[in-house]
């Protein structure tokens, strides 16, 4: 049986005092959050305060991603504003190593999550927001089985411009862990 945190590249882990230099790089890199809703550069006091703030919870389930080669962290997910009513989660993901941007990183960082919300937090669907403008981001969630379910027009303020947010969501049945 499958470690419910392994995928075949990544592993999911918690988050730990010594990722604070990497989140702190990766929040204050333009690359990495040009697609995430943060907008201001973050200090490290403001990571640590996060980082010890992550009490695991089934609300609020987040992991550092890791390869599986040889555990180097690559980025962070989360699994957000679960309820148990409501069988449904909010994901985030962010790749902030440039070097693990292709490859299948997260993609199956993507799969590892979305089993692991389904089968260990019993979730029933999983939904997300995505620019319009990441098609990198859309291509593997697509992938994984997400379907697009909606535009929020100008939903978002960013990089000099409004930007639609396109509203994507996974049902249980719909995981596709492979191809």
């Amino acid at each position: 049986m499958p470690r419910p945190l392994e995928g075949e590249l990544v592993r999911l882990r918690a988050r730990e005092e010594t990722d604070v230099d990497n989140i702190h790089r990766w929040m204050n890199d333009w690359e990495t959050i040009k697609y995430l809703g943060a907008r201001y550069p973050r200090s490290k006091a403001f990571e640590r305060q996060w980082l010890a703030a992550g009490d695991p919870a089934y609300a609020n389930a987040q992991f550092i991603v890791e390869t599986l080669a040889d555990s180097r962290p690559i980025g962070w997910l989360g699994l957000h504003h679960a309820t148990p009513e409501n069988g449904c989660a909010d994901l985030g993901i962010a790749i902030g190593e440039r070097d693990f941007l292709e490859g299948g990183y997260g993609t199956d960082a993507m799969r590892t999550a979305c089993g692991y919300g389904f089968e260990m937090m019993n979730l029933h669907r999983i939904e997300l927001t995505v620019y319009d403008w990441n098609p990198r981001a859309i291509r593997v969630y697509e992938k994984v089985g997400f379907q697009r379910e909606g535009t929020i027009r100008d939903g978002i303020f960013k990089a000099g411009r409004w930007n639609d947010l396109l509203f994507m969501g996974l049902l249980r049945d719909e995981l596709q862990m492979e191809g």
